[in-house]
């Protein structure tokens, strides 16, 4: 190259956020498809992204470090777009990496962070971050900082969601327990209520009739299993901020997880004992047999194709699968991804 063309070079690349010169990806190529977030190796190593291309099922693994020339850190928990930007969140790295959804460009860091767990985008200017050594950061979108801390009253806050101007909290319990969901209003970024479900509530899901259903782990001590509480399934109807249904699963033993919802959102799904089971909106009582009997590490539901994503973490140490079935739980195929693969999202 002339070398009096460097410098302008150079300048353009910059003013324009251009990838590094290394990388080949093509501008959009992670706009719309399916990311699954992979933990990592506990404690070592680093976690990773994966990409799931729904047009030519091609897969894309490790896609941050080959964008950035960089690993992402361990260990990486969940995924989330919000201003066509995507957060990735590093538990143990204590950080929440951004990045352009499109190509997965770093575009900034929001770092000293204590245990982040999940992201949620509250508006244009602000989000939350779900931290169990604090309780909910407060993050300024423009300058990627925390601007301050919610105290969420419970220990572990997990999973988000937002109903209005109004964001609910499931308090986990962490690496103890907890019994509460808390209420923050969003434009005060104060909690105006606190609700009590069952005990480790983590997962949420808004149903079609805009009720906010709750899904408890129950107690699983490992030392004492004598202390061992069932799991529950709660709807809230989040107007009047009530309990409406409590469903109590059957055993001290049963401990369900991963709620999630069909496109329709009339039905919920969640694993429980080695398999997906489904659960009308409609229903008063509880499932007592499986869809799919297979065991899950996580599951998701694709909102474009209707299929449950669930995700083989395998022996923990190699490359884990995600699997894809119908409604119907007929399996459509699978794919490797990488070290304990778990949450998705589905843009």
């Amino acid at each position: 190259m002339n070398k009096k063309l460097i410098l302008p070079f150079l300048l353009i690349a910059a003013l324009s956020g251009c990838k590094p010169d290394d990388d080949n990806t093509p501008e959009g190529a992670y706009e719309t498809g399916v990311f699954i977030t992979n933990e990592g190796p506990f404690g070592t190593g680093t976690g990773t992204v994966s990409f799931y291309n729904r047009t030519s099922g091609e897969v894309s693994n490790n896609i941050f470090e080959v964008v950035n020339n960089r690993p992402l850190g361990n260990i990486v928990n969940s995924i989330e777009v919000h201003n066509e930007k995507a957060y990735i969140v590093v538990n143990n790295a204590a950080k929440v990496e951004v990045v352009n959804v499109a190509d997965f460009v770093s575009t900034g860091v929001i770092e000293n962070l204590g245990t982040p767990r999940y992201f949620l985008g509250v508006d244009e200017h602000k989000g939350y971050i779900t931290d169990w050594a604090s309780g909910v950061k407060v993050v300024d979108l423009h300058s990627n900082t925390v601007s301050a801390t919610i105290a969420t009253g419970g220990q572990g806050p997990e999973q988000m969601k937002q109903i209005g101007s109004e964001v609910f909290v499931a308090n986990s319990g962490g690496y103890d327990k907890d019994s509460t969901l808390v209420v923050i209003n969003t434009a005060s970024d104060a909690v105006s209520a606190t609700l009590t479900v069952g005990h480790n509530p983590k997962a949420l899901a808004v149903d079609a009739d805009g009720k906010l259903w709750v899904l408890c782990n129950g107690i699983l001590d490992w030392v004492t299993p004598a202390n061992d509480t069932p799991g529950k399934l709660v709807r809230i109807n989040p107007t009047t901020k009530t309990v409406e249904l409590t469903l109590t699963f059957a055993s001290a033993s049963d401990h369900p997880a991963g709620l999630v919802t069909n496109e329709a959102k009339t039905k919920l799904y969640y694993t429980l004992n080695g398999g997906v089971y489904e659960f009308s909106i409609t229903a008063s009582a509880l499932p007592s047999s499986a869809l799919i009997n297979r065991s899950f590490y996580n599951i998701g539901i694709d909102p474009v194709s209707d299929y449950i994503y669930g995700t083989d973490a395998l022996d923990f140490v190699q490359n884990g699968y995600t699997l894809r079935y119908t409604l119907s739980g007929t399996l459509v195929d699978s794919f490797q991804v990488g070290v304990i693969p778990g949450n998705f999202y589905f843009n």
